[in-house]
C-alpha cells in the first residue's frame, strides 16, 4: 500500500503537498487537525484500543477531528466473540479483533478527552462493496491464477467475500464510521 500510494502521489505530481510515510502510529509526533483511520482499528487488538485513542488525543489540534471507520461486532456478542476464535481470525486476519461500539466508546472515555460526535453504520453499503469485489474477483480469475494463486486460495477468498457480504446484510457485523472531537469544539456546525 505504501508503494502504491507513493506512486500515485508522484503520478499526480503532488509530492510537494502530500507525504506518504510508513510508520507505527504510536511513534507519530506533531499536531494534526484531522486524523483518519480506515479499517485499521480491527487489526490492533484489544490491548491497544486505549493506546490508539490516547495517541489520537495527544496528536489532535484543539479543534481537530478524528474519523475512524471500523468493522465491528454487535455489543451483545462481543464478550463471547473476543474470547474465542473464528474462521476469519484463524485464516484471514490472525491477531485481529472486531471491536464493539461499547468497547470503542469505553476505550475513548478511559484514555482521552475525545467525545463521540457522530456514528453511522455503513454495513449495508459495505455488503454491496463486497458483492462488487466478488464479481471482480470472479471475472479476473485467469489473472489470479497467473499470479500463482491456487484453487485453495480461490475457494478461501470466495468463502471470505460471501461470508462477509452475508454478515453485513444480516447485520451480524457492522461497519461504523465514527467522528470524534473534543468538548467545546466551535468549528463544528
Amino acid at each position: 500500500q505504501y508503494r502504491e500510494a507513493t506512486a500515485r502521489v508522484a503520478a499526480a505530481g503532488l509530492q510537494d503537498r502530500i507525504a506518504i510515510e510508513l510508520r507505527d502510529y504510536r511513534s507519530l509526533e506533531g499536531t494534526f487537525t484531522k486524523i483518519v483511520s480506515i479499517e485499521m482499528f480491527e487489526a490492533i487488538g484489544e490491548a491497544e484500543f486505549e493506546t490508539f485513542f490516547h495517541t489520537c488525543d495527544r496528536l489532535l489540534a484543539p479543534e481537530g477531528l478524528v474519523f475512524v471507520q471500523t468493522i465491528a461486532m454487535p455489543d451483545q456478542r462481543y464478550e463471547r466473540y473476543r474470547r474465542t476464535t473464528d474462521w476469519i481470525k484463524e485464516y484471514i486476519f490472525p491477531g485481529s479483533l472486531l471491536p464493539s461500539l461499547t468497547a470503542i466508546t469505553n476505550a475513548v472515555t478511559a484514555s482521552s478527552q475525545l467525545i463521540t460526535h457522530r456514528v453511522q453504520d455503513i454495513g449495508s453499503h459495505y455488503a454491496t462493496t463486497l458483492s462488487t469485489w466478488s464479481e471482480r474477483f470472479e471475472s479476473n480469475l485467469p489473472q489470479v491464477r497467473a499470479m500463482g494463486f491456487d484453487e485453495t486460495f480461490i475457494r478461501t477468498w470466495r468463502f471470505y467475500l460471501a461470508a462477509c457480504e452475508a454478515a453485513f446484510r444480516t447485520r451480524t457485523i457492522h461497519d461504523y464510521q465514527l467522528l470524534f472531537t473534543r468538548p467545546y469544539n466551535q468549528s463544528l456546525r
